[in-house]
């Protein structure tokens, strides 16, 4: 309903009514002009405010959330008005605008969303859903007059949408890079690498972790090619060593990783711009974040049920790290689901070591695109070839919840996709 130049919209159903009008814009235009191009013609006529906002800007293969949520909380810390979006979210959408700390209120999240939608009646063309929410995020953050946006990229960085922001001040972060979305991104790691070092312009500082051989040559080249651009790199022994007196004991090994890499920038940030240093205890609470979906424990019925997003190979091998590390030597029932176009022959030999039963299942999900889960008998049969003899497949995704969860004595773990922890969190309050 339409007040003024304003979209009445009461809640999140008819808020994510109102954005249904872009969805399948991506199919017509990926491969083709799904480019940056795009994003820059809407910014432009919304009247930049990218140009308004201090960024800080997370590409990468695996980590890029949970470092995105660890600089938010460190710059907080510092006294900072932080803006944050992640991609994708896991249980709410509110989750892709976040004001200090925690997705804006639906209520807001609504009121804005009405003020925003009228503006792009008239735009150069229309926005794909995540075009949208990106700049819908951003326009909000201006709104709000945040001191910084932590944005995370939604697909590789060079023609990402969030890739419109190129002020010279934008601090890039690159996370760990390894093969996922293949089919776009390229099949070597220097075609993905191209893809991530792409958000790094013209007088931007990167932050990453020396990887491999292949990865550094693009990054670094990439580099050399923007004037003032340059490139800063640490080993993850030397900030450990560094810091070793800021970690709380818990914290998981990947997770560690992540938070060293979100510290650097932080480092990095606090010497530029004269930010406040902020205690070890402070640094400590920054480590006890619960990112959705990353080492997620909750309880039911006294059992320890562990959600992690771990849809690639190189996601599950540091999940495994981390779960063995906590709990060593222990084989338990894994409820798994992925989505079309991952790759199981990656993830299925790594949870061989941690499992002693898979119930495979199903989602259904519509974002951008519909979001289809591989066939359980596809990924029932790839985990059987890679040694894991007991395999089980549920079409109906609460019956495998509820087979899993019997199964399960006191440690299970539900993973893969994002879409399954998202939807089984709604649906059978793991929230």
């Amino acid at each position: 309903m339409w007040y003024g130049n304003e979209m009445k919209i009461k809640d999140m159903t008819e808020a994510q009514a109102a954005l249904e009008a872009y969805y399948g814009i991506t199919e017509k235009v990926m491969g083709k002009d799904i480019t940056v191009e795009r994003m820059q013609r809407l910014m432009s006529h919304l009247g930049n405010p990218e140009r308004k906002l201090k960024v800080i800007h997370v590409a990468g293969t695996s980590g890029k959330t949970s470092t995105t949520y660890y600089i938010a909380a460190l710059l907080r810390a510092a006294g900072r008005k932080v803006g944050h979006t992640v991609s994708p979210h896991v249980d709410s959408l509110t989750e892709r605008v976040q004001l200090n700390g925690s997705p804006v209120g639906e209520e807001v999240f609504c009121k804005y969303l009405g003020e925003f939608l009228p503006l792009l009646e008239d735009a150069p063309e229309t926005p794909t859903w995540f075009e949208c929410l990106i700049a819908f995020a951003i326009w909000v953050f201006v709104q709000e007059k945040v001191d910084y946006a932590v944005l995370e990229t939604g697909l590789g960085g060079l023609g990402d949408a969030t890739n419109v922001t190129e002020r010279a001040d934008k601090l890039c972060v690159i996370t760990d890079i390894g093969f996922d979305h293949m089919q776009i991104l390229g099949h070597t790691l220097g075609a993905i690498a191209h893809q991530k070092a792409g958000i790094i312009h013209d007088g931007n500082t990167a932050l990453m972790y020396e990887q491999d051989g292949e990865v550094m040559q693009v990054v670094r080249y990439w580099v050399s090619q923007h004037e003032g651009a340059e490139l800063l790199t640490f080993s993850q022994a030397r900030l450990q060593q560094a810091y070793k007196g800021t970690f709380e004991a818990d914290l998981p090994l990947y997770q560690r990783r992540n938070w060293l890499l979100a510290f650097a920038a932080y480092m990095f940030l606090a010497k530029r711009d004269e930010l406040r240093v902020v205690s070890t205890r402070v640094l400590q609470t920054t480590q006890k974040l619960q990112v959705p979906g990353r080492m997620d424990v909750r309880k039911v019925g006294g059992k320890s049920i562990i959600m992690d997003g771990a849809h690639n190979g190189q996601k599950m091998a540091a999940f495994i790290q981390s779960f063995t590390q906590q709990y060593p030597h222990r084989k338990v029932p894994v409820l798994l689901a992925l989505k079309q176009g991952k790759e199981v022959n990656d993830i299925a030999p790594l949870l061989r070591t941690i499992a002693s039963v898979v119930i495979v299942t199903t989602f259904s999900k519509m974002q951008d695109l519909p979001i289809i889960s591989i066939e359980p008998e596809i990924i029932a049969k790839a985990l059987r070839e890679h040694g894991i003899a007991d395999v089980v497949t549920e079409l109906n995704q609460h019956v495998a919840y509820v087979r899993f969860l019997e199964g399960v004595s006191e440690v299970g773990v539900i993973t893969g996709s994002f879409f399954l922890l998202g939807e089984l969190r709604e649906h059978e309050g793991l929230v």
